[in-house]
């Protein structure tokens, strides 16, 4: 076989990998049992495509298969990996009980989370111990990336090369809702710029406000954002921009002086 031919195998390889891997996160952290079809819509490619992959997966045991319904699930082997990756993350044990504790005083859900595709990926999640919040979110939900105030605040803490990449993408995911989306982008990269924080109002649901900041670390393999979302009578923009914001940035440069000495307080 010559060079072009091992390339054009190795491509075809790595299509079909990343097509497996895109079928594996289609899953909840419920686990739930779901189709081909449901799949398909999931992660956007063919139905015929997506039960090949399945089917190989199920072969290989990565997903169980129930015959009476047609469904699959996640197999023991990948939820064992999902957990040895969780125990060896160090950053959502840092964030935690700082996140539990804006979340108590401010009567809040505080999500941590990192961009996986069109989806803000929730890596740690704190309610408050008096919840007013509608939103169901636990670890391993979803938001999606360009209406959640964490997906705002990623967008607008990248390069403007990255985020012009991102944005063709979300573009073409989401052609009706573009417009709106991209001036909540622009106003989002100009808030990030300006205060370090960006402000959404009853963008990812009706009736419910938020606000975003990037967690910025070294050496981090992934950019970690904080979101932070409570019903719009509770958290009013003037509320937002003027407590909830500087809350978020006090956190977000704690999390962040955990990881860099040099951002420590220095000693009187």
């Amino acid at each position: 076989m010559n060079s072009a031919q091992e390339t054009g195998s190795n491509d075809g390889t790595v299509r079909v990998l990343a097509r497996g891997l895109r079928i594996l996160k289609s899953f909840t952290p419920r686990n739930d049992w779901l189709s081909n079809g449901e799949i398909a819509d999931i992660v956007g490619l063919p139905k015929p495509t997506v039960s090949r992959i399945t089917a190989a997966l199920t072969s290989i045991g990565y997903l169980t298969y129930e015959f009476a319904s047609g469904r699959y699930r996640l197999a023991p082997p990948v939820l064992a990996l999902g957990y040895m990756a969780r125990v060896n993350l160090g950053i959502p044990a840092i964030a935690r009980p700082l996140m539990q504790a804006l979340a108590n005083e401010h009567n809040a859900l505080v999500v941590l989370a990192e961009q996986d595709g069109m989806s803000m990926v929730c890596d740690e999640v704190c309610h408050s111990n008096e919840s007013i919040v509608s939103l169901r979110v636990h670890r391993g939900s979803r938001l999606t990336l360009p209406f959640s105030a964490a997906g705002r605040a990623y967008l607008g803490s990248l390069l403007p090369a990255e985020r012009d990449k991102l944005c063709m993408e979300i573009a073409t995911r989401f052609p009706q809702a573009w417009d709106q989306v991209s001036e909540g982008i622009k106003q989002a990269t100009k808030e990030i710029t300006e205060r370090g924080f960006c402000v959404t109002m009853e963008s990812l649901e009706r009736g419910v406000n938020g606000v975003g900041v990037s967690i910025d670390l070294p050496n981090a393999s992934n950019r970690y954002v904080l979101g932070c979302a409570a019903p719009a009578f509770h958290f009013t923009r003037e509320h937002l921009e003027e407590v909830i914001g500087p809350a978020m940035l006090v956190v977000k440069l704690r999390i962040e002086s955990s990881f860099n000495p040099a951002l420590q307080p220095k000693p009187a």
